[in-house]
């Protein structure tokens, strides 16, 4: 049983019970490759980078394809890819153990933790950043702010602040607050509490609270409660300028045309919100911390990934159509995705950005983890990728 992992784990309810479950490792890697394979020649994506874990044992770590295109560098286990979004799932958590540390009131106006954003005409709480509830803007769609422009004026100031908005992604910041220039003194887009916009402008603000409540700087508080004590020793913060070996080069894929390379974007204005690298293994090392309650309770789990205000047609206090403020008809809670599911609770985060695409999935359940990492942002097929990966280890358990 030379290639046969078995994975020996405890189920607690009435009585107490052990199962074994096997799975013959190398025909797991044959079919994940294959599949890899065709997804890299289907959807043009340069590499793929895979790991999965079950019953907290690592049963899947793999690279295919090429980390750089131009130098045919091959995609390894060690190759570093931007998280994008995936990063909201640890500033989320560094803010829920503060809160259990009570160091963090989730309720109190933001300006008590983040005196340098301003008041605005409404109270917004770190709640409120956390499911996306604030009213903070995200990005600028110019297109769509000139609609809105009455006179030459206007279209002159949209287009200063949308200037400013895109120097911010080719300037090196190392402070929070002075990312929070480029935009705190905009007006909110609804009142918080009544409607949902992803932000990831409000995620940099929600590092702004959680360094004022702790004392301690964002990094930090990622280093101290989730990367050191989870070993994810392959994640850290992305700098465009330093030599970071094992770094993807990043593409994008435009439709009908050649790959191209990505372009130049420098990510520290987006840390909190998309601004690391990792790889895949150490996404798992983070889902199996979560899943155990490393971080904390399994109330605050269940809190965080349960939607936040999914609402209904008949109340004016909850948002009542969550498919339009998601794709997919995925819903969120804080700092958490809440997949779309028919039999089991899966959840966690996806992201996109200049030279990647992201997902790592959780299915509590099947005590089940994946994560996928690529080296291009238009990678469109990662949620029915990851469910085909399911359906092969599900098969395989059968069997």
């Amino acid at each position: 049983m030379k290639y046969l992992l078995k994975l020996i784990f405890l189920y607690l309810g009435l009585n107490l019970s052990a199962q074994t479950v096997s799975i013959n490792v190398d025909t797991l890697k044959n079919k994940i490759s294959e599949l890899a394979i065709l997804e890299i020649e289907s959807s043009k994506a340069p590499s793929l980078q895979i790991a999965v874990s079950l019953k907290d044992s690592l049963i899947l770590n793999e690279g295919y394809g090429l980390a750089d295109i131009e130098n045919n560098v091959p995609a390894t286990i060690h190759t570093k890819y931007r998280t994008a979004s995936v990063s909201k799932l640890w500033t989320a958590s560094v803010a829920m153990v503060l809160v259990d540390k009570g160091a963090l009131n989730l309720d109190l106006p933001i300006q008590e933790y983040c005196p340098n954003f301003p008041k605005k005409p409404f109270d917004i709480t770190t709640r409120q950043l956390l499911t996306h509830t604030s009213g903070i803007r995200s990005y600028m769609d110019l297109e769509e702010e000139l609609k809105d422009a009455k006179t030459a004026d206007d279209s002159l100031k949209i287009r200063n602040r949308y200037n400013k908005e895109l120097l911010g992604e080719f300037t090196r910041y190392t402070e929070i607050g002075k990312v929070l220039d480029n935009f705190k003194n905009d007006s909110l887009i609804f009142k918080p509490g009544t409607n949902w916009h992803y932000s990831s402008q409000g995620y940099r603000v929600l590092a702004c609270v959680l360094e004022g409540a702790s004392g301690l700087t964002y990094q930090q508080l990622t280093k101290q409660y989730i990367f050191e004590p989870t070993s994810m020793n392959s994640t850290f913060e992305d700098d465009s300028w330093e030599i970071i070996p094992h770094r993807a080069s990043g593409y994008r894929i435009q439709r009908n045309k050649p790959i191209r390379r990505a372009d130049m974007r420098d990510v520290s204005e987006n840390l909190p919100a998309g601004g690391h690298l990792t790889t895949a293994s150490d996404l798992i090392l983070f889902a199996n911390a979560f899943l155990n309650q490393h971080f904390f309770s399994s109330e605050t789990i269940q809190l965080m990934s349960s939607t936040y205000l999914k609402g209904d047609e008949n109340s004016n206090e909850k948002i009542p159509e969550w498919r339009f403020a998601i794709p997919n008809k995925e819903s969120y809670g804080y700092g958490v995705m809440i997949f779309p599911s028919e039999d089991t609770k899966r959840f966690g985060h996806t992201g996109r950005q200049a030279g990647g695409s992201a997902i790592l999935v959780l299915i509590p359940e099947k005590q089940l983890s994946i994560a996928i990492l690529t080296n291009v942002k238009g990678w469109n097929g990662y949620m029915s990728f990851t469910k085909k990966i399911e359906e092969i280890i599900a098969k395989m358990l059968t069997q």
